[in-house]
């Protein structure tokens, strides 16, 4: 708002000379294209955006040559640049891309009125607004200001929230990481744990395995016990089981080999009988 007050101010109080009648017609000149380009923007069908675009593209070109001859490059710039973006909404067949390429015209026509109106304050020379604008085209220079302050706190306002989306992304991957490498860092203890049970439960089912075998000849000369050696596994096998899963298979192959043990001598006394 205070923006839009110092603009008034300065259009208020800046003096009418030969060169100052330039600076008036092109804000006129701007005020009509904004105005039109505006209405082409909201248009609700092609044609009626089609319509008002080609009074749009007029009014920006003489706003381009007036802007030129005031000196005002960056207004000349951007009321090229608006003219292009309506030569393309009347190149459009459809509804929707015509009305994007007005949208993109009517925003830059706000940015052209602020532009020649801070151009126009530069030169030092100070008059009234031309006396013949209607009240409807100052309401235009004033809305327009007003859209352009809005905008510029609307993109403030959408680039703290994405600052703070980005910090909160930011917290969420470092944490994700930080539980990988823990989980990562409990599952190697645990493997390495699981590879040492397996080493030495291998090893004490051989030897009970290899007791058993003797003892069943030191009681029977023609019977022989069975060797299952089912227990003997490779590292691979226990990369997709747990430290439970693993003390578990070596707990059963004990019993199993118990169980087959105890059959067998089982057998033997059922004999003597």
């Amino acid at each position: 708002m205070k923006r839009i007050a110092l603009i008034l101010l300065l259009l208020c109080f800046i003096p009418k000379t030969n060169a100052q009648n330039v600076y008036d017609d092109a804000l006129t000149a701007a005020s009509y294209a904004y105005s039109h380009s505006k209405k082409a923007h909201g248009a609700n069908n092609v044609f009626h955006t089609q319509e008002y675009a080609d009074k749009a593209i007029e009014a920006f070109q003489k706003v381009e040559n007036l802007a030129d001859q005031c000196n005002c490059k960056k207004a000349t710039e951007t009321a090229y640049q608006a003219r292009v973006d309506m030569e393309s909404s009347l190149e459009q067949d459809t509804y929707e891309r015509s009305r994007f390429f007005a949208k993109r015209a009517k925003e830059l026509g706000s940015k052209i009125l602020e532009q020649l109106t801070f151009c126009q304050a530069s030169v030092g020379s100070y008059s009234d607004v031309e006396e013949t604008a209607s009240i409807e085209e100052e309401n235009e220079l004033v809305e327009a200001t007003q859209e352009v302050s809005d905008k510029q706190k609307e993109l403030e306002a959408k680039r703290r929230q994405l600052e703070i989306e980005q910090q909160q992304l930011e917290q969420q991957i470092a944490e994700q990481s930080r539980k990988k490498a823990e989980f990562e860092a409990k599952r190697a203890a645990e493997l390495k744990e699981q590879s040492l049970i397996k080493s030495k439960a291998e090893q004490a089912l051989h030897k009970l395995e290899s007791a058993l075998q003797e003892l069943s000849v030191v009681l029977n000369e023609e019977s022989k016990f069975e060797s299952q050696a089912d227990y003997v596994r490779s590292e691979n096998d226990l990369k997709n089981e747990s430290l439970h899963d693993t003390k578990n298979f070596y707990v059963n192959r004990a019993k199993e080999l118990t169980k087959t043990a105890m059959q067998q001598f089982a057998s033997y006394n059922m004999a003597e009988n």
